[in-house]
């Protein structure tokens, strides 16, 4: 009797733990570690969150968008952050991709220059590119997502009330996103500013932007519709205007950056029109209508156009002496394709070599890059002189748009630029199909590659360093979101408030480490009920101290007394 009473005390303290002052210390114990492992796998640290950044190059041609998907807290030793996604990529299966945008963009035309006054023409320019990087970006993060709308040498170029008039319609326009914009978010870019973030954004790409060697990174040739940047990194800083010491990090760069404002290829184009209506003026058609033939164009083109100081026969003075020209503000004419590789290689040199109109016929042939520098008649005498300490230059957007259509290697040199330019170009037509689908760029397409190769060649002197054309997914655009979007990967460096994330570096996934304090609970609770099952045992009446091995009660399945 006395043993039954005992087995039932026993019986009663297992299934009752709570009531007694152990299992509280227990509790309190568990409670501790669940606390502290939570805490250890939800401590506030570095967010390992994408962050997206938009940004719209406004540029003379057209406005492209990009969008730019980036991991803030990378763990890479420059703790800049890493580029996951750049939209769009290489796909044309967008109606807003255009056959002449053939360097990894988004655009439409024309550029935001020519919408002066006309707001809805701006807003239908910016609208369909807005939403679509809205449907690249989830629309929960929306809010946090930074654009920037930056113009380039389209509005550089505008009267001051214009290019004010532009950029505050445009910001009332992005006003009606979610996305975060600051005061400097929607501007008009410097020359040198553009430049430098070409040279960011390609030495980005490349990983070479925090190379601690001056003459590691790369220079950059970037080629658009109005203007040419050239950046590279020298060794000592120089009294030149265009050079700048920059800290990215902990290393210190000097840079030399060079934006030449009408070396682009469409201003190129239209300086030929204006020298070749000097040297061979314009005449009449049979109809009457002013007409001018151009050797960089095919056989058969034919285009109405509008020339902005071109010159015409003065046959309106009163000597009227013939010979003599006079320069109109603007004139309607018809532009004939006539072509002639030797010609057009001709004009193309002068336009690379020369940014005025004036004297360009007076070129000397076979002048050479040292001869030409110290020559007061170059414009770019500067450019030549300064030394090149960086052995390998890339050649983006134009330079890569016309590059990649000759279907060379990317280390192609100018010998076989030459050599597939008049191939192509030497015939009497040219297929357009084979050259492009936009029709308008593969008409101009013999005058750009003889220009390329003379902005290499003749312009910049680069025949004996390396080029390499592309990356064709670099562009500024990349480095103004790397650096206009520091504020964003910086902060990100250090938790919000009441922000927190799971450290899968530093701990273990919650679901194990949660099983793990679940099993150390149910250990100790049966380690504590076996501990005081003993100590009762041993204070029974007349029993000696329980041997080693001696059978336990069982709690859950009681053998039945027998009577």
């Amino acid at each position: 009797m006395e043993n039954r009473n005992l087995v039932n005390s026993i019986k009663l303290m297992v299934l009752r733990p709570f009531e007694s002052r152990r299992s509280i210390k227990i509790i309190v114990i568990v409670f501790v570690l669940v606390m502290l492992c939570s805490y250890l796998a939800f401590k506030p640290g570095k967010a390992h969150l994408s962050y997206f950044t938009v940004v719209l190059d406004c540029g003379s041609t057209g406005t492209r968008v990009n969008v730019y998907e980036w991991l803030g807290n990378s763990t890479r030793d420059n703790g800049h952050p890493v580029l996951l996604n750049s939209f769009p990529d290489h796909s044309p299966n967008n109606s807003l991709h255009k056959d002449a945008c053939l360097y990894h963009c988004m655009q439409t035309e024309p550029g935001l220059d020519k919408f002066v006054h006309n707001f809805t023409g701006l807003h239908s320019a910016l609208e369909p590119l807005l939403h679509w990087a809205e449907q690249q970006i989830p629309s929960e993060r929306h809010q946090d997502t930074s654009i920037f709308l930056l113009a380039t040498a389209g509005l550089r170029r505008l009267p001051s009330h214009d290019a004010a008039w532009i950029l505050e319609n445009a910001e009332a326009i992005v006003r009606e996103l979610p996305f975060m914009r600051r005061k400097t978010s929607i501007r008009i870019l410097t020359g040198q500013e553009e430049a430098y973030y070409s040279w960011i954004a390609l030495n980005y790409k490349m990983g070479t932007l925090n190379s601690s060697s001056s003459l590691s990174t790369l220079g950059v040739l970037d080629l658009g519709g109005s203007s040419l940047q050239v950046v590279m990194e020298i060794e000592e800083l120089t009294d030149d205007q265009n050079s700048l010491q920059l800290k990215i990090d902990s290393v210190q760069h000097q840079i030399l950056a060079y934006s030449l404002p009408r070396f682009g290829l469409n201003e190129a184009f239209e300086r030929t029109i204006i020298m070749l209506s000097e040297e061979t003026s314009l005449t009449e058609s049979i109809d009457g209508r002013l007409q001018l033939r151009h050797p960089c164009l095919s056989l058969g083109f034919v285009l109405n156009h509008t020339c902005d100081g071109c010159y015409l026969p003065n046959i309106s003075t009163s000597n009227n002496v013939i010979g003599q020209f006079q320069r109109n503000a603007s004139t309607l004419f018809s532009l004939i394709g006539d072509s002639n590789w030797k010609q057009c290689k001709r004009i193309a040199k002068a336009a690379a070599t020369h940014s005025n109109n004036f004297d360009w016929s007076r070129l000397t042939k076979g002048k050479n890059c040292k001869e030409r520098s110290s020559s007061s008649n170059s414009t770019n005498s500067n450019l030549i002189s300064a030394p090149h300490p960086v052995s390998r230059f890339h050649a983006l957007s134009g330079f890569f748009a016309v590059y990649s259509m000759l279907d060379l290697n990317p280390r192609a040199n100018l010998t076989k630029i030459w050599k597939k330019g008049e191939q192509i170009c030497s015939g009497s037509w040219i297929d357009s199909k084979k050259i492009s689908g936009n029709r308008k760029y593969a008409d101009q397409f013999c005058f750009r590659v003889p220009y390329l190769a003379s902005l290499l060649e003749d312009t910049l002197c680069l025949g004996d360093t390396e080029i390499n054309f592309g990356p064709g997914d670099v562009s500024w655009t990349l480095g103004a979101a790397l650096v206009e979007g520091e504020h964003k990967w910086l902060s990100n460096k250090e938790p919000q408030a009441g922000s927190y994330s799971l450290k899968l570096t530093e701990v273990i996934p919650y679901p194990i480490s949660l099983f793990t304090v679940c099993l150390c609970f149910i250990l100790i609770v049966y380690r504590d009920r076996l501990r005081q099952t003993s100590l009762l045992l041993v204070s029974v009446p007349g029993k000696k101290g329980a041997s080693t091995g001696a059978s336990l009660p069982s709690y859950f399945c009681p053998k039945r007394q027998l009577n």
